[in-house]
């Protein structure tokens, strides 16, 4: 009897896990942005960047969102926000190490993430710079079309 309720507990961790699996967000390799709803019950939608600058994201009036870009600051490589269009407001600047980087280790990558609020109807560009401070003539500059709507 022990050895069924075993297989069961197993199966329904294994079904768990794949149902997680399931739900997980896409990789985003340009980075993503995701909506801000203020239910942190439930895990915020991504939505990958476009990949085409002429594309433009669009967020709702008075709508918070985020936008994650991946980088490895303990190599230092760093975003720095260069511009943004006047329809936003900046609201907070983090970092997060992803799950694999340990305490101490060097090298590890993650995500810069930037809070913002859009106040006023409009498109607009954000543009960013990725690269070490000591290294200006390699950075890469990246360029996100922002459009607020109602």
């Amino acid at each position: 009897m022990k050895y069924i309720g075993l297989v069961a507990a197993l199966g329904l961790m294994s079904f768990n896990v794949a149902a997680a699996e399931q739900t997980s967000q896409p990789t985003c390799d340009a980075g993503f942005t995701s909506i801000v709803t203020g239910n942190y019950s439930k895990t915020p939608q991504h939505t990958c960047l476009p990949t085409d600058n002429k594309q433009a994201v669009k967020i709702k009036l008075n709508q918070t969102f985020q936008l994650s870009l991946p980088a490895s600051p303990s190599t230092g490589f760093s975003w720095a926000l260069r511009s943004m269009p006047n329809a936003l407001m900046l609201l907070s600047i983090d970092y997060h190490n992803s799950e694999q980087c340990q305490k101490g280790m060097t090298g590890c990558s993650g995500l810069r993430t930037y809070t913002f609020k859009a106040v006023t109807k409009g498109v607009g560009e954000l543009k960013l710079n990725y690269g070490r401070s000591w290294e200006k003539e390699d950075w890469e500059t990246k360029t996100i079309t922002i459009a607020v709507h109602q």
